[in-house]
């Protein structure tokens, strides 16, 4: 259950990171790179979130002084990472193609 509540959490700020990323480089297209840390950083934020917030199998939470949260936590900003950069890509090919 607390797999499927982070790869939910994953998929709703990438969509909610991309519709920021849209609104912040339409307003000011200079600002490209702001774009990319607010839109980006968006599903790793709500997946970090959904991850610390929930408890695990043996009902407690994870600790932050544990190497394995931090390990969970880096996977969780890798696949954030990928998968926003995949429906950017995918987003631009369709938008491209008609």
């Amino acid at each position: 259950m607390r797999i499927l509540l982070i790869l939910g959490a994953l998929v709703v700020g990438t969509i909610a990171g991309i519709y920021l990323f849209g609104m912040i480089w339409r307003t000011t297209a200079p600002e490209g790179a702001v774009a990319m840390i607010v839109g980006g950083a968006t599903p790793v934020v709500l997946g970090a979130w959904a991850f610390l917030g929930s408890k695990g199998a043996d009902g407690q939470r994870p600790n932050l002084s544990n190497v394995r949260t931090w390990f969970a936590l880096l996977g969780i900003v890798a696949a954030a990472a990928g998968l926003f950069v995949l429906l950017i890509a995918a987003l631009f090919l369709m938008v491209q193609r008609g």
